[in-house]
């Protein structure tokens, strides 16, 4: 099926929205280079999809295929490109670099899990409609010939876009199997393009949610992220509830009672953009150890580890409401201390989850107007700890520069004298 035609620098089509201006300058001579050695260039994927969807843009990085295999692709770009990667060669994909565009050229293939593996099985082709039907949605297996403009919709993507359809190029049973990360990538779609599944695709999905398991734990952290970051994943969410998969990925946000669930969902739109503070309120029943766990179980870094459970944390103790008598000066210096550099963003979070600070945002601001949160450390550093005690570096350094620490944290800031002199009568009474 052809539909539509690009003429020059935009679609003919009045349907298609998306400017290629930029797309058709860049792309344009690497087109002419293919066609010289027999060969077509094709946009694919997100770019010609988006171009069919009000207010989406383009962007610099876009995806190309062919049916050149990898080795050629490399010979027609290398005296084109500001700069080749190599080091997908082997999947059929060959990084470019052209001024401030990044493109992906991939040679025309299909890809499938078996049983047991977490590496695809990549094959070539030389057949476009055949790439095209291994793509994960119809909405995405659409492809525009760069060097005449003509769009190839075999599966009839555009009308699922215009329809609000989310449907795969083959059975779905086929599709998942190819690569089981797909279910969760629908989950997105449903969130981000406001797509309805259409309901052999969600019974493939139950059938099929536990193939998710071959997928390597790095590509479903990522398309999780992808997921929370769109405007308001709730509908993606609750796709992955009804196909079972989110007992797989967040087991514990999973077994929580429908109300609590309900609750931790309505809160991930309303935080940040940022997924990690998106992942923080869907994870913030659990608590920080049960958080951090899970944030650890999906192989995230350290520090990203560190902020999601540091955000929980202080949120929870937020939550928790304020010592009796209220927020006091020594308490707002210990959640300062504590929280570090994510004090504001913990801060913002609770407020936009609609936790009671009780007075807390007001403390805050005072103690940071006459510069009480700068600084929390001792007063003094360990070479003046040791100076002041006639101490040897070792473990009593270390004892003092807690007291000293915890001192700054219950008194407030002092001078270098008051605190060598409040350390001397503390390490004689000791």
């Amino acid at each position: 099926m052809l539909i539509g035609s690009w003429s020059g620098t935009a679609w003919t089509d009045d349907a298609v929205n998306g400017d290629f201006d930029d797309l058709r300058a860049v792309v344009a001579p690497l087109a002419e280079l293919f066609r010289e050695a027999g060969h077509c260039l094709y946009l694919v994927g997100g770019v010609v999809r988006n171009a069919h969807l009000p207010g989406e843009e383009t962007t610099p990085d876009f995806d190309l295929t062919t049916d050149a295999p990898p080795d050629r692709i490399r010979d027609l770009v290398a005296g084109s490109a500001d700069a080749v990667w190599l080091q997908g060669e082997r999947f059929g994909t060959v990084g470019v670099r052209i001024g401030r565009h990044t493109l992906e050229i991939t040679t025309h293939r299909s890809e499938a899990y078996l049983d047991d593996s977490r590496k695809p099985v990549v094959t070539f082709s030389k057949d476009l409609v055949e790439d095209l039907a291994r793509r994960d949605f119809t909405v995405n297996a659409m492809a525009v010939d760069v060097g005449n403009g003509t769009l190839h919709d075999p599966f009839a993507g555009r009308a699922d876009l215009e329809a609000g359809i989310l449907r795969t190029p083959l059975a779905p049973e086929e599709s998942f199997s190819d690569d089981p990360l797909r279910m969760l990538r629908a989950a997105r779609f449903v969130a981000g393009y406001r797509l309805d599944p259409v309901p052999g695709l969600v019974e493939a999905a139950r059938r099929l949610a536990e193939r998710v398991a071959v997928v390597s734990t790095e590509r479903v952290r990522e398309e999780l992220l992808r997921l929370l970051a769109v405007d308001d994943p709730r509908a993606g969410l609750d796709f992955l509830v009804e196909i079972g998969l989110l007992e797989r990925i967040l087991p514990e946000v999973a077994t929580l009672d429908r109300s609590s669930r309900r609750a931790a969902f309505d809160r991930v739109p309303i935080a940040s953009g940022d997924a990690l503070d998106r992942l923080a309120a869907l994870l913030l029943d659990l608590g920080p150890v049960e958080a951090g766990g899970r944030v650890r179980a999906l192989r995230f870094s350290r520090r990203e580890t560190a902020i999601v459970k540091g955000l929980v944390e202080i949120v929870d103790r937020v939550h928790s409401g304020p010592p009796e008598g209220g927020w006091s000066d020594e308490e707002v210096r210990r959640m300062a201390f504590n929280a570090g550099e994510l004090l504001d963003r913990a801060l913002d979070l609770a407020v936009a989850v609609g936790a009671d600070t009780g007075g807390l945002i007001t403390a805050v601001g005072e103690l940071r107007g006459v510069g009480e949160l700068e600084d929390l450390g001792p007063a003094l550093d360990g070479g003046q700890v040791m100076a002041v005690l006639d101490l040897v570096d070792g473990p009593e350094v270390g004892e003092a520069l807690a007291w000293l620490t915890d001192l700054r944290l219950r008194e407030g800031r002092l001078s270098v004298e008051e605190a060598e002199t409040l350390l001397t009568d503390w390490w004689g009474s000791r």
